[in-house]
């Protein structure tokens, strides 16, 4: 934290001033004068709104489990961008990673792509190219956004897992729930197979819809009898569901145990560090169906006797006012701040949301003085304090506190026992 940003990726970042870019011709092209990286390599495709991260972590520890090599491409990342491209549940040294962003690049600098490629795209080929020079078995690619021009599309996919759809991005992805539900089912034109959590009626109802459009094979599975050790809370049984069905899919029904799953890591998913006193739980939920679940998860756990203090960050473009309605009816105090370098909701909009009788605080910034007080109040006498609502805001925090700790935990997946 706080070191100086080598110049590729200084590059590499400045490519998000692109925006998103919806759309496969870039891509393809790339793909196609990269000489078609990772062509061979069985792909899963996770896609949905809430738990692609989770759900992609345990397929992938699961696989390695059961003897496979596998590359994991995932995002975002919160603290080093290498997180976003495992080999084997190890990130991308950052100078691996820099050989293959310059790879790209020098094919984005011929002129010869019908567009510049973005951010995403960029790093979407350096994980296909990695896993190609690393032999892996099998490859895991969560989603980025949407589906139906996301990135990840060019990998050669043999499995699409759907978890739950959701309303989120309802800028870029469309007005409504049916309009996002179709944006995600658009996947299902390759005609792999797949397979997906329970739904809400309106996204099954769309999901099924394109399945028989495009005569895919589409199933619907329900929760695993429990989440996985290492990864609490009841949604991710859902998640865990989805991921043992998936892994039956390609292990066979035998070997597709909830043992498997068991020891999966995926840091910033209700995941909590001592801290002096008391403890801190981090949580990426950034959008109305991540922050309820965490809200169910939390009012089934009760406060340490010091209490609980929620620091809350959200962005802009976000529904701020919704999300915090699920987390005030915990009725603990809340402290709202920046989401990282974001911009977002301030504390005085989201206290009108909530109406009279919330404790909502503002600070700032996480660093300010005013938050670093009342959070290190609430540590000494042995509280907790959950920090929640933009991933930027997690890995901010969560950076800061690990860089503070000699027996911190790196962002790995442990090798199977």
């Amino acid at each position: 934290m706080g070191m100086a940003i080598p110049e590729w990726q200084r590059a590499l970042f400045d490519r998000r001033t692109l925006g998103i870019h919806l759309g496969l011709d870039v891509i393809r092209a790339a793909y196609e004068r990269l000489g078609r990286p990772g062509r061979a390599i069985p792909a899963v495709h996770v896609v949905g709104t809430n738990g692609k991260g989770s759900t992609s972590a345990m397929v992938a520890h699961g696989l390695r489990a059961a003897g496979r090599r596998v590359g994991l491409f995932t995002s975002p990342h919160l603290h080093r961008i290498g997180e976003r491209v495992q080999v084997e549940g190890a990130p991308l040294d950052d100078d691996v990673l820099k050989g293959y962003v310059d790879r790209v690049l020098e094919v984005d600098a011929t002129g010869d792509l019908p567009g510049p490629i973005s951010f995403f795209e960029i790093l979407t080929l350096a994980a296909l190219m990695a896993f190609e020079d690393a032999g892996v078995d099998n490859a895991v690619f969560e989603c980025g956004l949407g589906g139906r021009l996301d990135a990840t599309r060019v990998a050669n996919i043999e499995l699409t897992l759907f978890t739950p759809i959701a309303l989120d991005h309802l800028r870029l992805l469309g007005p409504d729930l049916a309009t996002i539900a179709g944006e995600k089912a658009a996947v299902l034109e390759n005609r792999a197979p797949a397979i997906s959590a329970q739904q809400l009626p309106t996204p099954r109802a769309v999901l099924n819809t394109a399945a028989a459009r495009w005569g895919t094979a589409l199933r619907f599975v329900g929760e695993a009898a429990r989440a996985p050790k290492g990864l609490p809370g009841a949604h991710q049984r859902q998640n865990a569901g989805l991921a043992l069905a998936g892994l039956a899919a390609l292990l066979g029904p035998e070997k597709a145990t909830l043992e498997l799953l068991d020891g999966v890591r995926w840091p910033g998913r209700l995941e909590t560090i001592r801290r002096g006193a008391g403890t801190m739980t981090f949580d990426v939920a950034h959008n109305p169906h991540g922050v309820a679940a965490l809200a169910r998860h939390l009012a089934a756990t009760p406060p340490p006797a010091a209490g609980r203090l929620i620091v809350f960050g959200c962005m802009l473009g976000k529904d701020g006012p919704e999300m915090i309605r699920s987390l005030a009816a915990l009725g603990a105090p809340m402290l709202v701040v920046p989401p990282g370098a974001r911009e977002g909701w301030d504390a005085a909009q989201l206290e009108e949301a909530v109406g009279e009788g919330a404790d909502i605080a503002a600070a700032p910034s996480f660093d300010a003085p005013e938050a670093q007080a009342a959070i290190a109040e609430r540590l000494a006498v042995g509280g907790e304090v959950v920090v929640c609502g933009s991933c930027y805001l997690v890995g901010a925090v969560r950076g800061r506190i690990l860089e503070e700790r000699e027996d911190a935990v790196l962002l790995s997946d442990p090798p199977a026992n």
